[in-house]
């Protein structure tokens, strides 16, 4: 089922995981993930794809397990920065053999030692590789993409994200997630702004917990999302108990999910960091308010 006819139905709820990075190329431990995640009942699963082609095939095939294994639908990441066409039909007609009606059209991230300058560049933007999958795969796949509610690092300002989420949108994405923030105005923001400049697909707020100290500063300075006072202060007075920072983590993404039900959200994904039994947190303390949000 392609994701934008159930977004035509109703909000909906996700997860997004990665490909583990194992040395031995085994990713046995992801279905372990997935076996627990699967029991909390999603419309989708997304999986991340490594640029240079790192984790190219493992995204494929868990994709393919999600969908023909566990009947859920899963999304495909595909990135385009340093890919050839030839690349790129390989991996879309594995992925049209597999099934996998949806794949997250992405820019992606230039792979460690690659040469921005000197090495061949068939696509600068996520714009493009939405173009070549309509031109190439007409109707075959439903396609999204990434959006940036504190503006994408390389744009100069929200004008110019919006134009280049324009281009995006009018080369074939249906609909939208969103990159991690902790302040929902931001989100409200991004759909003031994207609805005034003709953006009308949805656009699903992408969540991820704060669990971890560390890990979310330098995710918040990877990502370049701003970290709210209130938020700040928690981290900085429990900051050294582990157990304490769970909680403030939960409690947080918890409030930001009923904030942004209250508001009217397409829909919630949440980034679990291949960690099950934080989005299964997360639902026992929403559990009510998402069977009204989902069946509304």
């Amino acid at each position: 089922m392609k994701i934008i006819d159930l977004l035509h139905q109703r909000p909906t709820l996700s997860f997004e995981i990665f490909p583990p990075k194992n040395h031995d190329g085994d990713i046995s431990s992801i279905y372990n993930t997935i076996d627990e995640l699967a029991k909390l009942k999603p419309d989708f699963i997304s999986v991340t794809y490594g640029a240079g082609g790192s984790t190219t095939e493992n995204t494929v095939e868990i994709a393919s397990k999600i969908k023909n294994d566990y009947n859920i639908e899963a999304v495909a990441h595909l990135s385009c920065i340093d890919a050839t066409p030839k690349q790129l039909t390989r991996i879309i007609n594995s992925l049209k053999t597999n099934n996998i009606e949806n794949i997250l059209a992405l820019r992606g991230d230039y792979p460690k030692g690659y040469d921005p300058v000197n090495a061949p560049h068939y696509y600068k933007y996520a714009s493009e590789l939405n173009e070549f999958i309509s031109k190439n795969y007409p109707d075959t796949f439903c396609l999204s993409g990434a959006c940036y509610p504190e503006v994408h690092q390389d744009a100069v300002s929200l004008e110019e994200d919006l134009q280049a989420l324009k281009k995006k949108v009018d080369a074939g994405a249906e609909y939208l997630i969103t990159q991690i923030f902790f302040d929902n105005n931001y989100y409200y923001r991004l759909v003031r702004e994207a609805r005034i400049r003709g953006i009308n697909v949805p656009i699903i707020a992408g969540i991820m917990p704060a669990t971890n100290s560390k890990s979310l500063l330098n995710i918040a300075k990877l990502s370049g999302c701003n970290i709210p006072y209130n938020l700040s202060a928690m981290i900085e007075r429990f900051k050294n108990n582990p157990y304490a920072m769970k909680e403030v983590g939960l409690n947080y993404a918890t409030y930001q999910i009923i904030d942004l039900i209250t508001n009217g959200v397409d829909g919630i994904h949440l980034y679990t960091m291949n960690k099950p039994e934080i989005a299964k947190e997360i639902l026992l303390r929403t559990n009510n308010i998402f069977a009204e949000f989902i069946n509304d």
